[in-house]
Formats: C-alpha cells, sequence, structure tokens
C-alpha cells in the first residue's frame, strides 16, 4: 500500500508516465476486449513497486528481405545412430543379419537362437513346439542372480541410448511454424507473406530491441536482429518507428487491443515512417492525389515567391538606409 501511495503513476517509456487510475482503465478494456481468450489477455503484477505486465503480443510481419532459417537442429539428424549396420557386407550364407533392423529384443533373440550351432548332446533332448517344430526356448534358470551375457547387455544399452537420442532429436527439431511454414531444406529462404501475424510472449520490460531478438530466437530465424525494427501502423496508414529502448508491450496497451486500428510490425529497418499529415491522403484515387500534389506545387511556388518578394524589399530598404548615412556622414566631414 505504501508503494503505490509513492509512486501514484505508472512509466509507460522514457520520460512517459500515465495515472495508475488511467493505466486501469486500459487494462481493464484490453481484457474485456479479449474476454472470449483468456490466453490473450494481459497479466500484471508489481515488482519492486513497479508495474510490470505481461502477455502475448502479436506481431505482423513486414519485411521485404528474406530471412534465413536455422539448420543446426537438421544436422543433428543426419548423424549416424548407434544401430547402423556396418558399410562391409554381410554373408548371407552364414544367416548374420544387420544390427538395426530389428524393433524387438526378443525378435534379436530369437534369431541368434535359430542360427546357433546345436550340440549333439542337445539335438538329442531337444523339444519341439506341436505346430510349428520351433524348438522350444530353454527356461530361464531359478537363480535370478545369474548375469546376463555381455552381448545382450550391451544390446539393451545401445537400444536405450538409441530411443533417448532419437526422442531428443526429435524435441530438438520441433520448430514453431511462420504461418504454417515449416523448415526444408529447399525454403531454409524466404520472405513471409506480408501483414501475416504471429506473437511472442513478452513482458512490459522488455525493449525494442530485445522483443525482435525474442521473435527471431522463436523461430530460429539466422538474420541479425539490427536489420529489423518495430513499426506502429494505424488503420490511417500513418507508420512510426519505435525506438530501441521503447516498450512495446506498453505501446500496444496504450494504443488499444483491437488489430483493425493499430497493428505493430516488424519491418526492415530503412522502413520510411509517414507522417499523419501524408498519410490522409494515401487511400486517395491517382486523379485525385495528382490534383492534390497540383495543388500543393502551386501553394510552395507562391509561398517561395512571398519569401523571395519579401527579403528583397528588406534588402531595397537596407541599401536605402545605408547610401543615406554615407551621405550624412560626407556633408558633416566637409
Amino acid at each position: 500500500m505504501n508503494t503505490s501511495r509513492q509512486q501514484p503513476s505508472v512509466q509507460v517509456g522514457e520520460n512517459k508516465y500515465i495515472s495508475r487510475a488511467e493505466f486501469s482503465s486500459l487494462l481493464k478494456t484490453y481484457n474485456c476486449f479479449y474476454e472470449d481468450k483468456k490466453n490473450l489477455e494481459l497479466k500484471v503484477h508489481e515488482d519492486k513497486g513497479k508495474i510490470v505486465i505481461e502477455g502475448l503480443l502479436d506481431i505482423s510481419w513486414g519485411i521485404h528481405q528474406p530471412i534465413r532459417l536455422q539448420i543446426d537442429d537438421e544436422k543433428l539428424s543426419a548423424s549416424p545412430s548407434p544401430l547402423q549396420p556396418p558399410t562391409e557386407p554381410f554373408n548371407k550364407a552364414s544367416g548374420m543379419t544387420r544390427w538395426g533392423e530389428f524393433d524387438d529384443l526378443c525378435k534379436i533373440v530369437e534369431q541368434e537362437e535359430e542360427h546357433e550351432p546345436l550340440e549333439t548332446e542337445k539335438i538329442q533332448d531337444m523339444v519341439y513346439e506341436s505346430s510349428t517344430l520351433k524348438p522350444k526356448r530353454y527356461r530361464e534358470p531359478e537363480n535370478f542372480n545369474l548375469i546376463r551375457s555381455m552381448s545382450e547387455v550391451a544390446l539393451v544399452k545401445m537400444r536405450v541410448k538409441s530411443q533417448a537420442k532419437l526422442a531428443a532429436q526429435k524435441a530438438q527439431r520441433h520448430r514453431f511454424s511462420i504461418n504454417g511454414h515449416f523448415y526444408n531444406y529447399k525454403t531454409a529462404v524466404f520472405t513471409p507473406t506480408y501483414g501475416s501475424v504471429t506473437n511472442v510472449r513478452i513482458n512490459s520490460t522488455m525493449t525494442t530491441q530485445e522483443v525482435i531478438e525474442q521473435l527471431l530466437q522463436k523461430f530460429k530465424i539466422e538474420n541479425d536482429p539490427n536489420e529489423f525494427a518495430l513499426y506502429v501502423v494505424h488503420a490511417t496508414e500513418e507508420k512510426k518507428r519505435l525506438n530501441d529502448t521503447a516498450f512495446p508491450l506498453w505501446e500496444r496497451l496504450l494504443h488499444g487491443p483491437s488489430g483493425k486500428i493499430v497493428k505493430i510490425f516488424l519491418m526492415d529497418k530503412g522502413a520510411e515512417e509517414i507522417s499523419n499529415a501524408v498519410a490522409q491522403y494515401i487511400k486517395f484515387e491517382p486523379p485525385l492525389l495528382e490534383v492534390i500534389l497540383q495543388k500543393l506545387n502551386e501553394e510552395e511556388d507562391k509561398y517561395i515567391s512571398n519569401i523571395v518578394f519579401k527579403y528583397k524589399r528588406e534588402k531595397r530598404f537596407l541599401v536605402q538606409q545605408l547610401r543615406t548615412r554615407l551621405m550624412v556622414r560626407a556633408e558633416t566631414s566637409v
């Protein structure tokens, strides 16, 4: 309670503050807009007396240069598996089977037993199944402390390691799609569809540069974050670039939740800003724009003529005053 009394205002940008009452109203309006989508609502908490909000920020793709997706995780899948068959050919006549062609350890044991040379005593005491004439497997010894043979232990270890590695590779290969576009070697370099929307989870303490880095990291994009910038684009086509030290989530809150009124775009850093005075003419038809441009040129010429006439008049007046004073001095000296 004492903290709220000491800080009645909330900082929403560099040297920019709003009252707590205004903040509460903006937050309530924002969350009411997403009442049916609870995951898009903003959460708020205080950190050392400072108001912090967090949630998903919608960002539209507006870049023109291609982006490059990382392929490091794909390289792992190309590495040989521990159960990869050896390069040397096997002797099929010997009945040997390649490792890695089995899905179950029991099948491997069965294959080994089928191809083992049987001793004379075993052949005499062999018992066959009635339906398949397949020799029955010997029962496990009653002493369960008997250690397995080294080959079976090594095989189990290899099997477990292989499954763990495949699971890790599968988890690492998971990546978020950019509007349905997943990475593959043919489309590793591409340009996202202009105006398509994605989102990233951030908080209000993250600056513009940090938000861009978070977005690129989410989609595993190799491009340098300094190549991009965030722009606030209004429905009137007004476009303003956010400073690197601005807080995009506060900007979203201040402009309201509706994407039809204001959108935040990720654009190339060299994209031009558009003022409100210029934006009001953008949606006009070309013939009307030509008429407006002609009027502006006429007003510009008229304004330039008035300025030139004004300075010529002042210059003429100063020249006359200078000549008058020189004549007076000449007469007094005589």
